[in-house]
């Protein structure tokens, strides 16, 4: 996967997803901008939706060499595209509703071993917090989400950590088998 989309020896930070309005997808282009000097570092859009082509348009306007869009994936597919991943984020708007939603996304990113950067508050942030699985960031910081790129980058051994505790959490508390 890495080798197909000119991945290899990057950080990889991925949103596996929809592309519309709710999502909030630009403070993580802005986060990218913020990280433009580090070439090394690459968003990885795994998915379709209705802004896909404002955000690409985005992306060519601000020069951004370190984002990618892949389109949309095959929820068949999507473990290999977290496997090629170093890290995940999940991204909504800060709505009252979006507090009380569990993106599958999220687990989805857990159950595959990967740190979360969380910019949604609320329930989803608990489950996060409570398996000690990802970083959080208020929602819209496209500034935290550029730190926490960086934090979860330059600590390989607590990207592990949050990576196996996010795993086990889902695994104990979140395995639909039982």
């Amino acid at each position: 996967f890495r080798h197909r989309f000119g991945l290899e020896g990057r950080f990889v930070v991925t949103h596996a997803g929809a592309l519309g309005l709710a999502n909030d997808i630009p403070p993580i282009l802005r986060a990218a901008e913020r990280l433009k000097d580090h070439p090394d570092v690459v968003f990885l859009f795994a998915g379709d939706g209705k802004e896909r082509q404002r955000l690409e348009e985005q992306v060519r306007e601000r020069a951004l060499k370190n984002v990618a869009f892949i389109g949309g994936v095959a929820k068949s597919g999507i473990p290999e595209v977290l496997a090629a991943s170093d890290v995940c984020i999940a991204t909504l708007k800060n709505i009252p509703m979006f507090r009380m939603t569990y993106p599958n996304k999220v687990f989805d990113y857990m159950a595959a071993g990967r740190p979360v950067i969380l910019a949604i508050d609320g329930v989803i942030r608990e489950v996060v917090e409570r398996a000690d699985a990802g970083v959080y960031v208020a929602p819209g910081d496209d500034i935290g989400i550029a730190e926490a790129v960086r934090l979860l980058k330059s600590n390989p051994a607590v990207r592990q950590k949050m990576g196996s505790q996010g795993r086990a959490h889902v695994e104990r508390y979140f395995n639909r088998s039982d």
